[in-house]
């Protein structure tokens, strides 16, 4: 498992025949509430034929749909530079905290070493 693997998520990953579900289901709903808010706004202009009401409510649907998956694209973005931000952080509070580890050992380790010395 990679180092950074707890940030990425790499081993949540499956590939098996449930991969995609996910996504399809989330797609699905964002197709329906897109549905279902071009139905409410059509609900409020009365005088509009069927033809008229159908073509606005496919048009709404188009608009709302295309505006959800560009943010979601975005928060997507944004989650894969903030992995990689983390990432980054966290490596070099490790390296930190393991060179203080190192120089606190040492530093006990000449303390006793020259403990030793004096004691003789």
């Amino acid at each position: 498992m990679p180092e950074d693997s707890v940030f990425i998520g790499a081993d949540m990953e499956d590939d098996g025949p449930l991969a995609g579900l996910d996504d399809y289901l989330l797609s699905s709903a964002e197709d329906e509430e897109a549905r279902r808010r071009a139905t409410r706004f059509t609900e409020r202009l009365p005088w509009l034929t069927a033809a008229q009401r159908a073509d606005i409510e496919r048009a709404f649907a188009a608009d709302w749909t295309a505006a959800s998956r560009a943010i979601d694209a975005r928060v997507s973005a944004r989650s894969a530079e903030l992995v990689i931000e983390y990432a980054t952080r966290y490596r070099f509070l490790r390296a930190r905290c393991l060179l203080a580890a190192t120089a606190c050992i040492g530093m006990v380790t000449c303390v006793f070493g020259v403990a030793l010395l004096v004691a003789r």
